[in-house]
């Protein structure tokens, strides 16, 4: 404890340093009067977002500069008098140089308007360069992972895709964390994942991650965003071409051990009309291996636990769209989305006692298994209408329904010392289903107001949800038939409202960016369950403060400092109380009595451009958590357990982060994540040995090499330190991905084979030191995987050419903006409110 904090603090003096030197090291420039400023666009007409500008004076020296924000803008205020050219620099993009920009005191203000850049192609050698996105995009509020560029995880799952994402890890029964943290927000394309059928992790493995664009980290979001999620959002952006013309691919893939995926995606687009279907299908199946061991320090007593059985992900999802665009002001889109989704499992546990380690003293096997999953429908409509440039109202309604049908059996036999069956065998069997819908709807809304740069944000929404699950269990044992099995039976009805308001007021003043924004959320719970006669309510009024400021500095430099209030409410399946007695030895049961967690989240961070192409940002966080929810586990002396999620006092975290993009030749990049960061952990409210504190520390690499023949190849790494919990420690893992791509048919066509952990050393160890005993729990799924997929990629976009409308050529340009919507921030989907 004390050396970290003493390493945390040498970092923030070391940090305070280079902001110190750097910020001394400022132009020649006159300082009292002059600003320049223009958008940057592509040749495709799409803006240019965080790249380089540099002024240069009339001796071509350098006196200042600024990076585009996501709409491609820029601006260098405080220039001085004089005669200024301005150059560009960007990955992907040719130089660009602007001469005879003239300031004066007459005219000090100078607009470029906007200013096109070429995308490179390049040839060195036998590598062809061309323009095109990096696997990671560093903006000012987010991190955007182009799943494109990470050909390890293809013919994979969703679940697959996160585990490289920086910041992002994923542990062994899927549950997504976020700077080592759970409570993370997961967005479908901006929305709620409610169209996943209620368990987010086990969806993830079944959504195939070649139906996904881009993956975007928000770890501080503002007001504009749901104030749900402890740790921040996950946007999962999914695939929709935008090309004129009509354009598709098709894709399928193989893998080892029973695994397989396809897709196809078509797009037809004109002036007025975009009309998108996307259709994708994932069967995956894995093995599961899980050893639970417990040593009794007072006696020789010893538990051991093993369950081995394999586990189904099948999932098929299909979108289709219009977008109508009436004119320059208003366009609407309606989506419709049906999703199904198999999930199940056949397993045999083993639960022995032994009364010394070569005496068995008992032992009981349980065969189990369930089979089931949601089929889900979504539609949205939304409406947007654009007054000028910066002045806009957009509305957008949602509604999902899932059903969702699951039969689960038990087989129960128990043996005694000499191995011989003394009871049962018993046979319990419970299928059931229910429904779970939901409605969101917002409205939202922005403007210029009081000064050039400032801008008014505010927005309404409403959510509501409402689930329903009932079950009919029976149980036949020796001299009992067909009876109601009472430690199965489920029966629950739920419902959750939402309403919200926020505003926001962003501003810039030279080099000094900041927006203020506070946000109010209504929540309203209830919840019955008939299996227990109890009724159970709960409703929360919050205010969600947030404030986000950052400040340009000489030399591509920025430090941005940020602060927002925040909320993790407990699903409803935390808050319900049925005693799940499926398994014996781990029994459970939900804990309507449950708060909601509230977060404090404070974040420093640098960032850097580098001529070469290199970006980097430093960061430090403080997280402080009140009413902290877990899972508190109970231990008998009989070797069962019983867990229940409980609030704890506080939770505190803090840390430091570094992640960038190293362009290391022009054939060889690197992705580099690094997060180091203590937790402290005050349970004792609770139960005293819920307290505890340790150091951790998570790295991630993602490596690309440009072959010749059009061939690539891309190895990751990860590695996770020991990572402290409220009653044990998890044990350190890392493992290492690797892939090779080849291009074919004029880059029409795309082969990708890739293995993921290679040397098969990802698995999971939690101990637990109980006093009176220590305990181990090992878990070993199935990541040795191997995949083949194929993609094709066929159509045109250059429709517009010879497009012909009333007899003359229109001028029909792709629509790249909105396809970029999600990169630019997100505004319009992501935030207020889906």
């Amino acid at each position: 404890m004390y050396k970290f904090r003493t390493y945390f603090l040498s970092i923030l003096v070391l940090f305070s340093a280079v902001i110190q030197v750097t910020a001394q090291s400022t132009g020649n420039a006159d300082n009292k009067i002059g600003k320049v400023k223009g958008v940057l666009i592509s040749d495709k007409n799409s803006p240019v977002s965080y790249v380089s500008v540099t002024l240069l004076n009339s001796s071509k020296q350098a006196v200042n500069g600024a990076l585009t924000d996501g709409q491609g803008k820029f601006e260098i205020a405080q220039t001085g008098a004089g005669n200024f050219s301005i150059k560009v620099n960007g990955i992907g993009y040719e130089d660009k140089v602007v001469n005879n920009i003239l300031i004066t005191e007459k005219d000090p203000i100078a607009n470029l308007g906007k200013i096109t850049v070429k995308a490179t192609s390049n040839t060195l050698d036998a590598v062809q360069i061309k323009g095109e996105r990096p696997i990671m995009e560093m903006g000012i509020d987010k991190k955007v992972f182009n799943v494109e560029k990470n050909t390890t995880a293809d013919g994979g799952s969703a679940s697959d895709v996160l585990q490289n994402v920086p910041s992002v890890t994923v542990d062994a029964d899927g549950a997504v964390s976020l700077r080592g943290r759970s409570g993370v927000t997961i967005l479908i394309d901006g929305k709620p994942a409610t169209l996943l059928g209620g368990d987010d992790a086990t969806a993830l493995q079944s959504l195939p991650a070649s139906s996904i664009e881009n993956v975007e980290v928000i770890t501080n979001p503002s007001a504009k965003y749901d104030a749900q999620g402890m740790t921040g959002i996950i946007n999962i952006v999914t695939k929709r071409e935008k090309k004129f013309g009509l354009n598709g691919s098709v894709r399928a893939g193989i893998g080892t051990r029973d695994k397989s995926n396809a897709g196809l995606s078509l797009n037809l687009k004109n002036e007025k009309w975009n009309v998108f279907l996307n259709s994708n299908y994932r069967r995956n199946r894995r093995y599961d291996r899980t050893t639970i061991e417990r040593w009794n320090y007072n006696d020789d007593g010893y538990y051991l636990s093993e369950e081995d059985g394999r586990r189904k992900f099948d999932g098929f999802f299909n979108s289709i769209g219009a977008e109508y665009t009436f004119d320059k002001k208003n366009s609407i889109m309606l989506t419709q989305n049906l999703n199904t989704m198999r999930w199940g499992s056949d397993r045999v546990t083993n639960y022995t006692v032994f009364e010394d380690m070569n005496t068995m003293a008992s032992r009981q096997e349980r065969e189990s298994g369930f089979d089931g999953g949601p089929f889900s429908s979504s539609t949205n409509i939304s409406y947007k209408h654009k007054v000028d440039k910066d002045h806009q109202f957009s509305t957008d309604f949602t509604y999902v329904k899932s059903w969702m049908d699951r039969d689960q059996y038990f087989t129960t036999r128990r043996y005694d010392s000499n191995n011989d069956l003394v009871g049962g065998p018993i046979y319990q069997n419970a299928p059931g289903g229910g429904t779970n819908s939901s409605i969101n709807a917002q409205a939202d809304y922005e403007r210029p107001l009081l000064t050039e740069n400032g801008k008014l944000e505010a927005g309404l929404k409403t959510q509501m949800f409402w689930f329903s699950s009932e079950n009919t269990p029976v149980l036949d044992s020796p001299g009992i038939t067909d009876v109601v099995d009472s430690a199965l039976l489920n029966s629950y009805d739920y419902t959750q409202q939402i309403y919200a308001a926020y505003s926001s007021f962003s501003d810039q003043q030279g080099k000094f960016r900041y927006q203020l924004g506070l946000r109010m959320e209504y929540a309203y719970y209830e919840g019955t369950n008939q299996s227990v006669n109890g009724n159970y309510t709960n409703e929360f009024l919050n205010l969600f403060p947030s404030v986000f400021t950052s400040y340009e500095l000489p030399n591509d430099q920025s430090i941005y400092l940020n602060y927002s209030r925040r909320i993790d409410r407990p699903r409803f399946w935390h808050l319900l109380p049925y005693l799940d007695l499926s398994n014996p030895q781990d029994t459970s049961v939900g804990n309507p009595d449950l708060i909601p967690e509230f977060i404090h989240n404070i974040e420093l961070n640098y960032n850097k451009i580098f001529k070469q192409g290199h970006n980097i940002i430093v960061g430090v966080y403080y997280q402080n958590t009140q009413n902290l929810i877990t899972r508190y586990r109970r231990f008998y002396e009989d070797g069962t357990t019983f867990t229940q999620r409980r609030n704890l006092n506080t939770g505190i975290t803090y840390g430091a982060e570094l992640t960038g993009r190293l362009q290391l030749t022009k054939w060889w990049d690197a992705t580099v994540n690094t997060n180091f960061f203590q937790n402290e952990i005050q349970g004792g409210d609770v139960d005293p040995s819920l307290d505890n504190s340790g150091f951790g520390w998570f790295g991630k690499l993602n490596t690309n090499f440009k072959l010749p023949g059009d061939f690539s190849l891309q190895i990751n790494g990860n590695y996770r330190s020991q990572k402290i919990e409220p009653q044990g420690v998890r044990k350190e893992v890392y493992w290492i991905d690797a892939a090779i791509r080849k291009n074919l048919l004029k880059d029409k066509a795309t082969v990708v084979l890739n293995v993921s952990d290679i040397f098969n050393t990802r698995k999971y160890t939690t101990e637990y030191d109980l006093g009176y005993a220590l305990q181990s729990n090992y878990r070993d799924r199935e990541t040795r995987i191997g995949n083949l997929s194929f993609t094709y990629r066929f159509g045109k976009s250059d429709i517009g050419k010879g497009y012909r409308k009333g007899g003359k050529k229109s001028d029909l340009k792709p629509d790249a903006e909105k396809r970029d919507e999600n990169i630019k921030g997100n505004d319009d989907n992501g935030g207020g409110g889906f």
